[in-house]
């Protein structure tokens, strides 16, 4: 099926500078989501003025303001961003279930291709900067340790999907930036991430699969945000891979996090993906190289453990409360 696009597009008409109507105010799509509350919770932390939107999960966070907007409505989301004239868009919402993009192709693309590059479009009329979240899976994962001038293969319709949108993100917006991530952390919706599923299932004793034979290099949520928000402020453009500084397989991942969080890591089970029986179609290696990223912040990205230790430390009861009043 054809990834053309099925949204209407609606031209904007949006005069003047974001600064001059707005000051310096960040507005975070997909605040509810697990990258996005990060984002926004941590500009807040900061005392950054900052607006989120979010689809479908409500989202109350204390000392920011956020509405619910479908961001493929185009005459609402022109509206709302005409509204608040931030100086800075930062676009985490996406649809980024991977085999749900694979059965629904057509919504697919409008979320995550026509939706960003109207956001790109309005972000360039009003002068505000855009950084858009993109994915270590625009690569085909034949060898790893992926620079960013290295070509993208994508393998499955999330990946073609999150690949275009980088395409018409520049095309619409030639400072923008654009990040690609791989992440974890604690989520605030009731669903769970696959690192809370994990360490979940081995509270109750149960086995969890876990991949050899597929490397990623992961990064605490929490490090993420801080990254992005760092990058913001030293006004970076251009894609960059913001991940962590190792490259790990999904099953070794587990182990650590099993043993950092006190558990039994031989609970995780060796296992190959061919076993899970997936709809789409994953790259085997999505390790990304960081050193365009440490060398524009002076200094590398965070290690495995070191991540996992921190997020063990943001479990504690008075973190996750705060979590959940949102």
């Amino acid at each position: 099926m054809s990834l053309e696009s099925t949204c209407p597009w609606t031209e904007v008409g949006l005069r003047g500078d974001a600064a001059e109507f707005g000051g310096q105010m960040l507005l975070v799509t997909g605040a509810s989501g697990l990258l996005g509350s990060s984002v926004l919770l941590r500009a807040v932390e900061m005392q950054k003025e900052v607006v989120g939107f979010y689809n479908g999960n409500p989202f109350r966070p204390s000392g920011a303001a956020a509405r619910s907007i479908d961001l493929t409505d185009f005459d609402a989301t022109r509206t709302a961003v005409a509204t608040l004239r931030p100086s800075t868009i930062i676009h985490c919402a996406a649809a980024t279930n991977v085999d749900w993009c694979e059965e629904h192709v057509q919504e697919a693309h409008c979320i995550n291709v026509s939706a960003s590059s109207f956001l790109a479009q309005l972000a360039n009329e009003i002068n505000a900067k855009l950084v858009y979240v993109s994915t270590d899976s625009v690569f085909d994962g034949t060898h790893g340790h992926y620079a960013e001038t290295d070509l993208p293969a994508p393998l499955n319709v999330y990946a073609q999907t999150k690949l275009l949108a980088e395409q018409e993100v520049q095309r619409a917006h030639s400072s923008a930036l654009i990040v690609r991530v791989t992440f974890y952390g604690r989520s605030i919706q009731p669903k769970q991430s696959l690192a809370e599923w994990v360490l979940d299932q081995l509270r109750q004793g149960k086995a969890v699969p876990g991949f050899t034979d597929v490397y990623f290099c992961p990064i605490l949520v929490n490090d993420l945000a801080e990254i992005i928000l760092e990058m913001v402020d030293r006004a970076l453009s251009g894609i960059y891979h913001v991940v962590g500084a190792e490259k790990i397989s999904k099953y070794e991942f587990a182990r650590n996090l099993a043993t950092i969080f006190g558990l039994n890591p031989a609970q995780v089970a060796p296992s190959k993906i061919a076993d899970a029986q997936l709809r789409a179609r994953r790259p085997r290696d999505t390790s990304l190289n960081t050193e365009k990223i440490s060398r524009a912040l002076g200094r590398p990205m965070p290690g495995v453990d070191i991540g996992i230790q921190r997020f063990h430390a943001l479990c504690e009861p008075e973190h996750v409360q705060k979590l959940q009043s949102c």
